[in-house]
């Protein structure tokens, strides 16, 4: 009995507690982040490609790779690289990159990748 009464004081104390401690509401502040500046690539001349590579062995590492080394070549406006088909798709500028050129992207990306086949489309579909 003793038990259950120290038990129920207990609980009603912080019960009293909780009560004359109001909760406010918590105010975060949030200082502007500057946005990076994001460059749009201007076309001379928009082309479109679809390459047929060899050696991937990962969509994460081996795909990712080979997508973010066309990304960042000059005159790729943009690229996909799917590891699944084992296709990449590039959006190209034809004045300042040939076929070849984007052939030679993915096999400097590292040395067990190739390039079987490369065709020049007139758009995605």
């Amino acid at each position: 009995m003793k038990q259950a009464l120290l038990f129920f004081l207990f609980t009603a104390s912080l019960n009293f507690m909780a009560c004359n401690n109001p909760t406010q509401p918590k105010v975060v502040t949030v200082h502007p982040v500057e946005t990076s500046k994001i460059q749009a690539v201007v076309l001379g001349e928009k082309a479109f490609a679809k390459l047929t590579i060899e050696g991937m062995t990962c969509a994460i590492g081996c795909a990712a790779s080979i997508e973010k080394n066309l990304k960042k070549t000059s005159g790729v406006a943009s690229a996909t690289v799917d590891f699944e088909s084992k296709t990449a798709r590039v959006v190209y500028d034809a004045q300042l990159l040939t076929l070849e050129s984007l052939s030679a992207v993915v096999k400097t990306t590292g040395e067990t990748y190739s390039v079987s086949e490369i065709v020049r489309l007139d758009t995605f579909n």
